[in-house]
């Protein structure tokens, strides 16, 4: 629990116990469980977005270096085509 140990625990429920009294303790424990649910949810949401985001982005830049790889491949081979056809048309 990120850097809280059992005594520390044990003297924040001490407190609280005193604050609040016994018959309200297990209401606000309770909501404030509830509260620390919808927050953790809603950061590893926001998590899971920005990571999807930055995934389609890897993949959008892996498939233009592709993309440009192949053109650069196909005027290559127009390039050694053109050459092969010189020659032969010199050879004849």
């Amino acid at each position: 629990m990120s850097g809280i140990g059992f005594s520390e625990l044990l003297l924040l429920a001490l407190i609280a116990l005193l604050v609040v009294g016994p018959r309200r303790l297990p209401e606000i424990a309770r909501t404030a469980g509830q509260i620390s649910r919808t927050a953790r949810n809603a950061w590893q949401s926001l998590k899971s977005e920005f990571q999807a985001e930055l995934d389609q982005e890897h993949n959008r830049q892996i498939m233009a270096a592709e993309a440009e790889e192949k053109s650069d491949e196909d005027r290559q081979e127009q390039v050694d085509d053109r050459d092969d056809r010189d020659d032969r048309s010199e050879r004849s």
